[in-house]
C-alpha cells in the first residue's frame, strides 16, 4: 500500500497495524504541489526539531507524488488517498511553483518568510477550487496511464462535529468542522465524476476522540471509525487481510 494524504489515512493504517505492507507514504503535499517544483524558493535551514517534518517539507516543495507514484506503482496494491492536507490551501510563487500550507510550512520561520512572497490560495475558495479541478483530472489521467485507478481508494471522511463524550470538536486553523465539511462536499464531487473510488461515511458515524495519540480534533476519529473504514476496504473494495476483528 502507499499512503497519500495524512491523518485519516495514516491512522486507518496503523490501526490495521502488521494487516498492512506500507510501502510509502506522501504527506503534508497538496495535489497542486504534486509534481510543481518550487524547490528554488526552498531554505537551506528549515529550522525544524523533526527528521520527518523536514522530509516531508522538502517533499512538498519539490512536489515529488509523481516520481513516488512512478516507483512504486508495479509493487502496491492499493493508493489509499486522503484529502486532509488540502485543508490549510496552497501558496503560489511568482513563477507559477505551488507549496502546501501546512503545519511544518508555518512553524519554520525560515520557511514562512518565504511564503510572504507567494499568494496564499484558501481551501474551497472559487480559484482554489477550479485549479484544484484541473490538476484532479490530469492527475486521474496520470493512474489510468500506470494502471493505479482500479487500485486507488479514496476515503471521504467528514470532520466530526461531535466527540466520543458528546461535546462539541473544536476548530482547527480558524475552521470549524461543519464549515469544513461544506467546503470539501464538492472536491469529493469532482473525484466522484471521474470515476475514482471512495468511501464515504455519514457525518452521524464519525466522531472525535479527545483521547486520540495525536490530540482532540475534528479529523482524530475514534477507534470505531477507523475499523468501519478497514472493514470497507476489505468488503467493499477487495483488499484482504486488513479487516479488524469484531
Amino acid at each position: 500500500m502507499l499512503v497519500y494524504g495524512s491523518c485519516v489515512a495514516r491512522d486507518t493504517v496503523e490501526a490495521a497495524g502488521d494487516r498492512i505492507d506500507l510501502r510509502g507514504y506522501v504527506a503534508r503535499q497538496s495535489l497542486l504541489s504534486a509534481g510543481s517544483d518550487a524547490s528554488a524558493h526552498l531554505p537551506d535551514d528549515l529550522g525544524l526539531e523533526s527528521s520527518f517534518q523536514a522530509r516531508m517539507v522538502r517533499a512538498d516543495f519539490a512536489g515529488l507524488l509523481p516520481a513516488r507514484l512512478a516507483e512504486l506503482a508495479d509493487g502496491i496494491d492499493l493508493l489509499l488517498w486522503d484529502l486532509a492536507d488540502e485543508r490549510h490551501g496552497v501558496h503560489r510563487f511568482s513563477d507559477g511553483t505551488f507549496v502546501t500550507r501546512s503545519i511544518d510550512t508555518i512553524r519554520s520561520d525560515a520557511v514562512a518568510a518565504v511564503l510572504d512572497e507567494a499568494v496564499h490560495l484558501p481551501f474551497g475558495d472559487d480559484g482554489h477550487f477550479a485549479l484544484w479541478r484541473e490538476r484532479a483530472t490530469r492527475f486521474v489521467e496520470e493512474l489510468r496511464r500506470q494502471g493505479l485507478l482500479e487500485r486507488t481508494v479514496v476515503l471521504e471522511v467528514p470532520w466530526a462535529l461531535r466527540t466520543t463524550e458528546g461535546a462539541s470538536t473544536p476548530w482547527s486553523m480558524g475552521v470549524r468542522a461543519g464549515d469544513a465539511n461544506a467546503r470539501f462536499a464538492r472536491y469529493y464531487a469532482t473525484l466522484h465524476d471521474l470515476g475514482v473510488r471512495t468511501i464515504a461515511l455519514p457525518p452521524e458515524s464519525v466522531l472525535a476522540d479527545p483521547g486520540h495519540r495525536w490530540g482532540l480534533a475534528p479529523f482524530h476519529y475514534a477507534p470505531g471509525v477507523y475499523a468501519e473504514i478497514l472493514r470497507r476496504l476489505q468488503d467493499e473494495h477487495g483488499v484482504d487481510g486488513v479487516a479488524l476483528p469484531s
